[in-house]
């Protein structure tokens, strides 16, 4: 028993030195790991500097630095280290200025084309100045804007009489205006259309603004020279639909808005402004019209025209096509995927396969754009890949026409597409690559109007209502080709005002385009 007492004495000693030993050991390593913490911190603080350091050393020229900043660093006379002007090359000087380094996001460049009106110099006080050495100058910008700047031209003409007064003086006649007898340039003219129909400035409110700027103009003057500019810019808007017929490919939609007639009892009534886009050549036609019926779309395509006419699911386009052998119409997925997410937003899971194989025919198509196939090219990669997608979609569609409800949003989809299926999976034949797979397009250039039409909140009457269409025709295919609709209006009004029947050619916004390219900046 002594020896057994023993034992366990000198085993409960030894079992106490353990655990202090292995105390000691668990604060030395804790010590440890803040130490290894620490030095790890304060090594990626060195590297960080180091990288940055040689980054301005041997990056950029416009990160490197200077030889009064490597003067700090005592490297200003190190060779490898100096900065060297680059040659210039004037060949390639534009390209790389036009350049972009990054594709989106950061810090946006300096619109170099504004003018520098003013120029504040900041310094720090003398006495801070004392014993530092002048290393560079930083320079920081800001745009500011100034009210609208008017100004007059002066016509000067000087007149001739006969010395024994045989025929009354003369002088140089005027040239040709675009406002007939009126005070405003052109410039004034393209400024007030581009306010109302793209910025959705009503007259009356440009008629407060400019008077601020001490420019008196009534909006019913205004109004004036609105009507005015479209009379001449008639011709452009028959050009653009020549254009668009002969595209071959037409995107239709309609869309309301208000209208005050004097004929008709009430407050405002509904018009409808009908919209044709030709998305490979760029333009888009409005056309105001008193009814939502066929009348309209009938009489725009030619009996005798051809070609692929895409609109929406509105029961109107299947009678204005049906006869027309020649018209192969076509509608919108778009629409039809629109029912099968409210469908699925209603908790109708059988419409989760309808909507995942719908995004797959999307995902074909962004796959088609991201590769930049051409149009025979994409016509091919939807036969093979879109078609078995859409075989696939409609044996579900069938299929769910006996199960869902027809009061449901899932049996309103499968009714819609079921009645129109050749319409919206014909995109995809093999010679049909120039045709979109949507309407979005179209769609798209109908916001604008919408915008516009909260803002002026009606058309003032039933004649007025083709000076909107003309002008929305204009502005929205200046928007389609990038180019800048005031600029343009401005270049082209006075043109047309000078024009005959027979010179008022080559003054489409295209033809502006190719005159003006668009900065690449």
């Amino acid at each position: 028993m002594t020896d057994a007492a023993n034992d366990n004495n000198m085993l409960c000693e030894d079992m106490s030195a353990l655990r202090e030993i292995v105390g000691k050991q668990r604060v030395e390593l804790a010590a440890l790991r803040t130490l290894l913490i620490n030095e790890r911190a304060l090594r990626e603080r060195a590297e960080s500097k180091l990288r940055d350091l040689l980054r301005r050393l041997y990056g950029p020229k416009s990160e490197k630095l200077t030889d009064d900043q490597l003067a700090l660093f005592g490297l200003a006379n190190v060779p490898a280290f100096s900065v060297q002007p680059r040659p210039s090359n004037s060949a390639n000087s534009g390209a790389e200025k036009g350049k972009r380094r990054h594709g989106g996001g950061g810090r946006r460049r300096e619109p170099e084309h504004l003018p520098i009106g003013d120029t504040v110099r900041l310094d720090l006080p003398e006495e801070q100045r004392t014993g530092l050495v002048l290393i560079r100058h930083e320079i920081s910008w800001e745009i500011d804007y100034r009210p609208s700047s008017f100004f007059r031209r002066q016509f000067i003409r000087p007149v001739y009489a006969h010395p024994q007064r045989l025929h009354a003086p003369v002088m140089a006649p005027m040239p040709p205006r675009v406002i007939t007898q009126g005070m405003v340039g052109p410039g004034f003219v393209a400024h007030t259309l581009v306010s109302k129909f793209v910025d959705h400035l009503p007259l009356y409110r440009q008629e407060s603004i400019d008077a601020r700027a001490g420019v008196v103009i009534s909006r019913q003057a205004r109004f004036r020279y609105v009507r005015e500019a479209a009379y001449l810019l008639i011709t452009i808007y028959q050009q653009l639909k020549a254009l668009i017929l002969a595209s071959g490919y037409v995107e239709v939609d309609e869309t309301f808005v208000k209208l005050l007639d004097r004929d008709r009892s009430g407050r405002a009534h509904t018009a409808y402004l009908w919209t044709y886009l030709s998305i490979h050549d760029k333009a888009v036609l409005f056309e105001f019209s008193a009814s939502r019926g066929a009348d309209n779309p009938r009489a725009f395509f030619p009996a005798d025209w051809w070609g692929v006419a895409q609109t929406d699911g509105y029961q109107v386009y299947p009678s204005v096509f049906r006869d027309r052998p020649n018209i192969i119409h076509l509608e919108c997925m778009a629409h039809l995927r629109r029912r099968v997410v409210e469908a699925v937003r209603a908790d109708e899971l059988e419409a989760l396969p309808l909507l995942k194989d719908i995004t797959e025919l999307y995902r074909i198509e962004r796959e088609a754009d991201a590769r930049g196939l051409s149009v025979l090219q994409r016509g091919y990669w939807r036969h093979g890949l879109a078609k078995p997608v859409l075989k696939r979609l409609q044996r579900r569609f069938r299929a769910l026409s006996a199960t869902a409800l027809p009061a449901s949003k899932l049996g309103e989809a499968v009714t819609y597409a079921n009645n129109r299926w050749p319409h919206l999976a014909g995109y995809a034949k093999a010679g049909f690559g120039h045709v979109s797979i949507d309407q979005n397009p179209v769609e798209r250039m109908i916001r604008p109007t919408k915008v516009g039409s909260r803002n002026w909140l009606f058309i003032g009457n039933p004649k007025s209502g083709w000076c909107s269409a003309v002008i929305y025709s204009i502005v929205g295919t200046c928007r389609l080709l990038g180019v800048n609709p005031e600029a343009y209006l401005t270049w082209v009004l006075p043109r047309l005002a000078a024009a005959t029947n027979s010179t008022a050619t080559a003054l489409l916004p295209h033809d502006y385009a190719r005159e003006h390219p668009p900065d690449s900046g």
